[in-house]
């Protein structure tokens, strides 16, 4: 990949991605639930090298859907 497209992977992950889930996650098995998850497997075949962070974004998204992280210490660290 060239500098021009890592920086619109980084760009589009984050602006356009996590911008769009971080405050509000959709209810589970809903059409914007699928919706999520099938543009973070498009970004992964888009920009490869990404494909961690759009998986740890993921994860947290799903947690913050489902409640989970609300108090100090109630986070889940994959392993």
């Amino acid at each position: 990949m060239t500098n021009e497209q890592v920086r619109d992977g980084f760009c589009e992950v984050y602006n356009d991605f996590w911008n769009r889930y971080k405050d509000r996650q959709p209810k589970d098995d809903t059409p914007e639930w699928q919706r999520m998850f099938t543009i973070a497997e498009v970004l992964k075949r888009k920009y490869p090298l990404l494909e961690e962070v759009i998986n740890r974004m993921l994860t947290e998204l799903i947690e913050r859907a489902r409640g989970r992280g609300r108090k100090v210490d109630d986070y889940h660290r994959p392993v």
